[in-house]
């Protein structure tokens, strides 16, 4: 590997690492969040809340029309300051006008949403305030384009990983204390999109070349024909990873829309790694495929989907073995019914971790028509299963429905990418310590559940057994290679740290 690509290497780890405690944190208030809402309002209006919040996230990605995807690809490509400004202006005179039309529609229109989609006319004053709060999210997304694009970690992690989620928890914990019901949680979403706008503005300003005092070249048509493909996509994914709760809401009730809206975001922690490495990941390898790096290329992307099978691998386990105390201690018993849901959407999610890379690459090495493609067979085989399986199994049907359609959509990444590159994440160092750490954690289950029942105790005696012996396998069964070495090396140089004691274990451990 070059010195530019360990360089790469390292500039990726180091800001995927920023992003991922950034993300740990967002979630960790979004839970704090999503629980005082579903444990002090009950079902009913938790569910009501996680629709209108549905609606709203559904509206902002198809006005957004891929072009915070489009900022992330072209920025890096270009080093003229004309065309820099260009992308960036091109991107926000498109999505400023359409964000502000589709917020008004939703606002005009919420009465016939909430009375002849989702049957329950009390959804009306929920949906005008999150339909009033369109613009602002498509404006917060489509600056996190632009960090993305400037390859930069720590603005997302101070806009969306830390201003976001604890402006909404603070706001949801005064609506409680206030008394406010389901409506006064609209205003809490809302007003946090405020605060995290006003920060964008200031970033915007400050750190791009958005204001820049340079002739801005035209970028509509080349951003847009770019990003048409994946304005589709977008769409089709948008429906893919929705359309389960809206058809929870006209097919079931509000109240399975507030069990599977507490499932659904247990499930999605699986994707924290994968969301860290791929904010970077993109536009570092599209980098490397524009100046004909294809090695460098392939390196990157089997040691990143290995390091995020690593890190994802454990939550699996203790999501998919223990779903009742999981949630139980969570979000509480009346939403333990879900525990079947929540096994199958772990499996979804876990098998997009490994393989969510591969979309991201194609996307890098300008594949967007391909990937169009199949994200319109997945959200419409989507859309048939959910229709045959929420009517008869509700919340579990909408979970085996998305479970199903993550399976179709990686496995459709991962053979046009192999086709195309012969790329590939499931190496023999990936695999390996996988199989290992399950073998291991089968048997900690099994002895754990012979001897007490299953409770948080057990979950926490096995985890922690599990997790001093993981590290441990991944050395013993072939889990690092030459570039984690390397790795390893530049954190000595750079953080002056001496990890010969590390190197020591490591050698004994794989001779």
């Amino acid at each position: 590997m070059s010195d530019k690509s360990e360089h790469k290497l390292w500039s990726l780890f180091t800001s995927g690492g920023i992003l991922f405690v950034g993300l740990v944190f967002q979630l960790g208030l979004g839970f704090l969040a999503r629980m005082l809402i579903a444990r002090f309002l009950g079902k009913v209006d938790y569910g009501a809340v996680a629709l209108g919040y549905t609606l709203l996230l559904s509206v902002s990605i198809i006005v957004l029309a891929g072009l915070d995807t489009g900022i992330g690809r072209y920025l890096p490509r270009f080093d003229e300051p004309e065309k820099r400004r260009g992308v960036l202006v091109s991107a926000f005179q498109i999505v400023v006008p359409l964000s502000i039309v589709a917020g008004v529609a939703v606002t005009a229109f919420a009465d016939p949403i909430a009375t002849h989609l989702f049957n329950d006319s009390q959804l009306t004053p929920i949906i005008r305030v999150f339909g009033l709060t369109v613009p602002l999210t498509s404006f917060v997304r489509l600056t996190v384009g632009s960090i993305q694009g400037m390859q930069s970690s720590l603005p997302r992690v101070y806009i969306q990983n830390i201003t976001l989620p604890l402006a909404r928890f603070g706001l949801i914990a005064v609506a409680l204390l206030l008394g406010f019901r389901a409506v006064g949680m609209a205003w809490a979403y809302a007003g946090a999109y405020v605060i995290a706008t006003g920060l964008c503005l200031y970033y915007l300003v400050r750190h791009t070349p958005l204001l820049d005092d340079v002739r801005p070249a035209s970028m509509h048509t080349e951003l847009l024909t770019f990003s048409a493909p994946i304005m589709i996509t977008a769409t089709m994914v948008m429906i893919f990873q929705n359309i389960d709760t809206f058809m929870l809401g006209a097919l079931s009730t509000t109240g399975d829309v507030g069990i599977y809206n507490v499932v659904y975001p247990i499930a999605t922690l699986h994707t924290v790694t994968l969301t860290a490495f791929g904010f970077l990941f993109m536009p570092v390898i599209s980098e490397f495929h524009s100046n004909g790096n294809y090695d460098e290329m392939s390196d990157m992307y089997e040691l990143v989907s290995k390091w995020v099978f690593f890190a994802t691998l454990p939550l699996f386990l203790v999501v998919a073995s223990f779903p009742e105390v999981v949630i139980r201690y969570t979000f509480g018993p009346e939403y333990v019914s879900g525990a079947l849901a929540l096994i199958l959407l772990a499996v979804g999610f876990f098998i997009h971790s490994v393989s969510g890379l591969s979309g991201k690459t194609l996307t890098s090495i300008g594949r967007t028509r391909t990937i169009m493609y199949d994200n319109i067979l997945v959200a419409t085989v989507n859309i048939g299963l959910n229709f045959l399986l929420i009517e008869r199994y509700s919340f579990v049907g909408a979970a085996l429905a998305t479970t199903a359609g993550y399976v179709v959509m990686d496995g459709l990444y991962l053979l046009q990418l192999y086709r195309s590159t012969g790329m590939h994440p499931l190496r023999r160092e990936l695999l390996g310590p996988g199989i290992a750490a399950i073998g291991l954690w089968g048997l900690l289950y099994v002895g754990a559940q012979s001897v007490v029942d299953i409770s948080l105790i057990t979950l926490f005696g096995t985890g922690v057994v599990f997790i001093i012996a993981y590290p441990l396998l991944i050395l013993r069964f072939g889990g690092v290679e030459r570039q984690d070495i390397q790795l390893l090396n530049t954190l000595e140089d750079r953080v002056g740290i001496n990890l010969e004691g590390i190197r020591a274990i490591a050698k004994r451990l794989v001779s």
